[in-house]
């Protein structure tokens, strides 16, 4: 993936730039809202064509109202049903990407286990020939982030009123066992009718679960990011909660609270630095909406709610009379059709500190320290030394200097006398032995423990090696991943025929199999695939050879 700000080019599955710590667009990134205040569609290209031809059966594909890092959504329309919809439709060059075909499997799972009016519906994920799809709910309005970058800092009433849809929707998801780990405003949907709608749950994971990422990388865009997440850990709960704080203070100030040129810069604000008080830049924010920005956005996630359906709580506590209520949906109406509201003023918000600095700066003081302290260590040991030094040359020549007669003068060890033990002495000695003795027979009675234990361990090993040798599990199958060019090329496997084009993670029985793939115009090709039991064979892109 190309950066857009430095043209930096960073691997495909890169969620920021390696050079500028840019955010980059990722597969699941701002690819559902139609925004309305947008220019006119971009133009058809390859690959509306091919869903247009692959999809004709059950959609009839319009236009592309939405595009992310990877993946494009266009609008269509359900033949069966007669209802529109959204495709996104990841194309034929990336779905041999075994991370990139996962999150999209993954997104259409968590979210279709989700059924919430503020969570988006899927309705399908299917597979053609060569492209992989999601069908979703079609959501005609605008993104969050969106609204904030034509509107600014929006009206309390809408702050409230987003803040207690999205609120509802997390813990919702977080009460069914799921995280949803990138919650920011281009995630966060406005439809026509003022109805606010979490979406893109691509990224997401079971909370019961370890992380799905490879260890030491971070999800998530670093504007939004939990500290924890930062830190590479496990994202909670909570940690949805510190992104939709930092969504609630964009709303109310129209800009996140930590900014910086690089990621490393964004990361050390999030760690180190305290969010900027939000009444400094507006005076309307009620002091309740502070409280649970103050709470959420602390950086030790224990000090957040310790359940999302509590911070939900806190929110729908905030004071919002029916009149505002009500003056908040017809603003969300506006804004959802690219409609301005009335503007409101904000003041500066006063500098970030320079945590690069003071971390510098507390690093090069702590190496002080621990170097001062170790020379005093180093010079209080060489005086001890000198001093033991001259104590015992003098002890030495003491004894050994010569007496008036020229002989020297044999050492006289001191004779001290045994003191007899008193019945204290015996008492305390047989105290001793006796512990002495339990302690030796619990060690035997713990080696004795242990030894049967590991009798118990062999004999159910061998028992269950017996049982397994006597009824042997049948042999998983293996899957399989390959494009063609040209699209239509046909494939078959063993003289059963697959598909056209590509065949994307088919179930085939493990084992060598026989492939061979015929074209008009092309010369055929035929190779055997050696297939693994529960793994997938990726051969990437073939190309076939021309007819002379």
């Amino acid at each position: 993936m190309r950066c857009p700000s430095c043209d930096m080019v960073n691997t495909d599955d890169a969620r920021f730039c390696e050079r500028c710590g840019g955010a980059l667009a990722g597969p699941t990134d701002a690819t559902l809202p139609l925004d309305r205040t947008s220019p006119a569609p971009p133009p058809e290209g390859p690959l509306l064509v091919l869903a247009r031809r692959e999809l004709a059966v059950d959609y009839d594909v319009e236009r592309e109202v939405g595009r992310g890092g990877m993946a494009v959504v266009y609008r269509a329309v359900e033949r069966a049903l007669h209802r529109p919809v959204a495709l996104k439709v990841l194309p034929p060059e990336l779905a041999l990407g075994a991370s990139v075909v996962d999150r999209f499997k993954r997104e259409a799972q968590m979210a279709a286990s989700l059924d919430h009016p503020n969570i988006i519906p899927v309705y399908r994920v299917g597979q053609s020939g060569t492209l992989l799809y999601l069908a979703m709910r079609f959501v005609e309005g605008r993104a969050l982030d969106a609204i904030i970058a034509s509107q600014g800092a929006l009206p309390v009433p809408v702050v409230v009123l987003v803040l207690r849809a999205a609120a509802t929707a997390l813990a919702y998801a977080h009460e069914h066992g799921i995280v949803h780990r990138d919650i920011k405003g281009g995630n966060i949907l406005v439809d026509r009718d003022g109805r606010v709608i979490v979406t893109d749950f691509g990224v997401a994971r079971a909370i019961e679960s370890a992380s799905v990422t490879i260890t030491g990388s971070m999800i998530g865009t670093p504007y939004f990011m939990s500290p924890e997440q930062c830190a590479g850990k496990v994202a909670g709960p909570q940690s949805d909660q510190y992104s939709l704080g930092v969504v609630a203070f964009q709303m109310l100030t129209g800009t996140v609270p930590f900014q910086a040129e690089t990621l490393a810069a964004i990361m050390h604000h999030h760690f180190f630095t305290p969010v900027p008080d939000v009444s400094v830049a507006r005076s309307d924010v009620p002091p309740e909406l502070t409280a649970v920005l103050g709470r959420v956005l602390t950086k030790d996630p224990a000090h957040r709610y310790p359940t999302t359906r509590e911070m939900l709580a806190a929110v729908e506590a905030i004071p919002l009379s029916d009149a505002d209520r009500r003056e908040g949906e017809a603003m969300l109406r506006e804004l959802a059709h690219g409609s301005a509201v009335r503007t409101i003023a904000t003041a500066a918000l006063p500098p970030l500190a320079d945590t690069m600095t003071i971390v510098a700066a507390q690093d090069a003081q702590r190496r002080t320290a621990e170097h001062q302290l170790r020379r005093r260590r180093w010079t209080a040991g060489g005086i001890a030394a000198v001093v033991v030094g001259v104590v015992v040359a003098g002890v030495i020549s003491s004894r050994q200097t010569p007496a008036a007669g020229g002989v020297p003068t044999p050492a006289v060890t001191p004779r001290v006398e045994p003191r007899p033990p008193s019945p204290t002495d015996s008492a305390r000695a047989d105290s001793v032995r006796a512990e002495r003795v339990r302690a030796a027979q619990a060690h035997l009675e713990s080696v004795r423990a242990d030894a049967k234990l590991r009798a118990i361990q062999r004999a159910a090993a061998a028992e269950s090696a017996a049982r397994g040798l006597a009824a042997a599990p049948p042999a998983l199958p293996g899957k399989l991943r390959v494009r063609f060019q040209p699209a239509d090329a046909a494939i078959y496997i063993d003289g059963r025929f697959l598909g056209t084009g590509a065949v994307i993670d088919s179930a085939l029985p493990a084992g060598v199999r026989r492939m061979h793939v015929v074209a008009a115009g092309y010369r055929s090709y035929d190779t055997v695939v050696t297939l693994v039991p529960d793994s997938t064979t990726v051969l990437g892109t073939v190309t076939l050879k021309p007819e002379p």
